[in-house]
């Protein structure tokens, strides 16, 4: 039986104060409250987005191998990239949490917090959100952050477009891991009503 949204977010909160730390636990808040405000710009389901921001990060803080154990008792299946980096199994195990704890079985909070690090091809504009709240949340300071959080407000595609951008650009620069699904986000973005045969 689904648990209300509602009742999830006050659970959800109540697991934050042991799960994980103190400053994860205050990056959720201010991605609560930027989320408020996004919600009532954009006309978006707030409880829907806030199960997801108040989920996203549960499993953020904890270890590796602990993580490796979870998504092996869960049948969750792992890419290379999860093998290699199992801290990038959290937001698939929170997806996962969710269905069994409170029988959640809705796919934009599910695909959400599963790709919440890597951004994911969708056209969901919860997923978008939780996406761009994750990068620009008000405690966040990097170049761009205040045009990015300009644009947020202004448009989700938009500024969905330029997170996936920042993050391969990020990893670049500090030859860091690519991830896949940042990849493929960004080709299916610049391959949207493209109609005509790419060379």
């Amino acid at each position: 039986m689904n648990t209300p949204y509602k009742q999830v977010i006050e659970l959800l909160e109540k697991y934050r104060e042991f799960m994980v730390s103190r400053q994860r636990a205050a990056h959720i808040q201010r991605m609560k409250e930027d989320g408020m405000e996004l919600s009532r710009i954009h006309h978006l389901d707030s409880e829907k987005l806030l199960v997801a921001v108040c989920a996203h990060d549960l499993f953020r803080d904890t270890r590796p191998d602990v993580l490796l154990k979870m998504a092996k008792v869960w049948n969750i299946p792992l890419t290379d990239e999860e093998r290699a980096f199992p801290l990038l199994l959290h937001g698939k195990i929170v997806g996962e949490f969710l269905k069994r704890r409170f029988g959640i079985r809705d796919e934009e909070i599910i695909t959400a917090v599963a790709h919440h690090t890597s951004g994911v091809p969708t056209e969901s504009k919860i997923v978008k959100a939780l996406v761009i709240l994750d990068t620009t949340e008000h405690g966040r300071s990097f170049p761009g952050v205040d045009e990015l959080r300009k644009t947020a407000k202004e448009s989700l595609d938009e500024c969905y477009e330029k997170v996936i951008k920042n993050k391969i650009e990020y990893a670049l620069d500090n030859d860091l891991l690519v991830l896949i699904k940042s990849v493929e986000t960004w080709n299916y973005l610049k391959l949207k009503g493209v109609h005509d045969e790419v060379f």
